[in-house]
């Protein structure tokens, strides 16, 4: 009986651990596909910021974390 529960309890602990990895992982990557979005968005607002003839107003883009790609 305590070899099988165990083996039960190592499954249980390795498919969390799993999950952990594969979560942060997904997080990882939106972080970062942030930041290049907001980089590039940023970007393009610097030659009207340093010019006399328009004013564009550098906004953040915004952009749920979906998890579950919903």
């Amino acid at each position: 009986m305590r070899r099988g529960q165990a083996s039960l309890e190592m499954t249980v602990a390795l498919i969390g651990a799993l999950l952990l990895l594969f979560g942060s992982l997904k997080v990882f990557l939106w972080i970062n596909e942030r930041l290049v979005k907001r980089q590039v968005s940023y970007e393009d607002t610097r030659v009207a910021a340093g010019s006399q003839d328009s004013l564009k107003l550098w906004e953040e883009p915004t952009e749920p974390l979906k998890i579950f790609n919903e």
